[in-house]
């Protein structure tokens, strides 16, 4: 029960996340479909120990600090970690 409690969670949350457009993905210099797996692995990686922040809600400086530490707990490779970042970093909060 609590494990389908918990996907029902990660499912109601996700939509608010927002979904890559080719603006985001010419800003970030990388395709849309990197944004998209991007906010894919940020929703099943992240999203499975806590609930996800919205990428404005940190500057991408603050993101480079959470990152290192995420990536261990969420034991994600370094080309997963990078990916998730460039979601995070094309609407990070202005610093």
């Amino acid at each position: 029960m609590f494990i389908g409690t918990l996907v029902l969670a990660i499912i109601a949350c996700s939509p608010a996340l927002y979904m890559p457009t080719f603006a985001d993905s010419q800003k970030a210099g990388v395709s849309t479909d990197t944004l998209v797996l991007g906010r894919n692995l940020y929703v099943n990686n992240c999203g499975s120990c806590h609930s996800l922040y919205q990428p404005a809600k940190l500057s991408q400086s603050e993101w480079a600090k959470v990152m290192p530490v995420m990536q261990k707990k969420a034991k994600c490779n370094n080309q997963e970690t990078s990916i998730i970042a460039k979601y995070l970093n094309a609407r990070a909060k202005q610093e």
